[in-house]
């Protein structure tokens, strides 16, 4: 019975069909896409506060006396998170704001000295994971750095954009009555953050590996990730209020901050994953990576032995 099914034409069609995604999802598989997302969100992680000192201390010099918008960005920001870890998050927030509003110019520095020197790493474990998944020859130390260097200074511009327009809508609704006026702003403001999203992705995407890209190669990866990132930030809320809730305090905090940073990365290697396959034709590996390198360290050694 078997195998008059796996032999009827229905059956064969569908396995013709579904090829190319099976052997997509074999690719992300076998190159070990949530071991480099792991490393990304830990990279991510050692990063974080020193990129939001400096981004809260450049938007709290930026904002100046503007309190409103202030408490407008806090509130987006902490409203994220469940409220039995506001606190964690709040005290955070209130550290960027106010403390590096007052002592700008010392702390400043030493955050831009912290935040370039974790960011480096993060930038140099994107190229590494890129370099897995596209195939290619690493760069040499100095260009990674110089490379890490560039981008860097990139995500300064773009993230501090990213927040100021992913609050513009709810500074606005405050002040328009008409429905329609604020479904518009709303929406609006979702277009801009998505923009900005898929902006950033396709640097990543276009500048990290090591090879000439294209933007015919790098689009279709960089708008599904940032439309999946748009999707997991509205239903992150979501999901951590009704499945997370009892995770409270500072542990609770690390907990989901961690989750997030991690479905974070693993957006970020899907969709470099799917410029690879379906534009560049990288085809998987035969076996999961860990194994095809002791496959190629056995035959090397076999060369070796037999060459003396």
């Amino acid at each position: 019975m078997e195998s008059r099914i796996f032999n009827t034409n229905l059956y064969q069609n569908v396995k013709n069909e579904t090829k190319p995604y099976r052997l997509f999802i074999q690719k992300i598989k076998n190159d070990w896409s949530f071991t480099l997302s792991g490393m990304i969100a830990f990279n991510l992680l050692t990063a974080l506060l020193p990129m939001a000192i400096i981004l809260f201390g450049i938007l709290g010099l930026i904002l100046g006396n503007n309190i409103n918008l202030q408490n407008q960005i806090k509130m987006n920001i902490i409203n994220t998170f469940p409220p039995k870890i506001n606190d964690s998050l709040n005290e955070i927030i209130n550290l960027a704001f106010e403390k590096l509003y007052y002592d700008a110019k010392i702390i400043l520095i030493f955050g831009i000295l912290f935040s370039i020197i974790g960011c480096l790493r993060l930038f140099i474990a994107i190229d590494k994971c890129l370099t897995i998944i596209y195939r290619i020859e690493e760069r040499k130390f100095l260009k990674k750095y110089f490379l890490s260097i560039k981008i860097f200074f990139l995500f300064l511009i773009l993230i501090p954009l990213m927040i100021i327009t992913s609050s513009i809508p709810s500074i606005f609704s405050n002040m328009i009555s008409n429905i329609g006026s604020r479904f518009s702003t709303y929406f609006f403001g979702f277009l801009s953050s998505l923009f900005l999203t898929f902006l950033l992705f396709e640097i990543i995407y276009f500048l990290i590996p090591n090879k000439k890209m294209t933007f015919k190669q790098t689009w279709c990866g960089a708008i599904i990730a940032a439309s999946a990132l748009q999707l997991f930030m509205i239903f992150f809320p979501f999901y951590i209020r009704k499945y997370m809730m009892s995770y409270t305090g500072q542990i609770g905090f690390s907990i989901i901050l961690i989750l997030f940073l991690f479905y974070f990365a693993f957006i970020m290697i899907l969709g470099a994953q799917i410029n690879a396959f379906f534009f560049e034709h990288i085809q998987p590996l035969p076996v999961s990576l860990g194994t095809f390198i002791n496959k190629l360290v056995q035959d090397y050694n076999m060369k070796t032995i037999e060459h003396h």
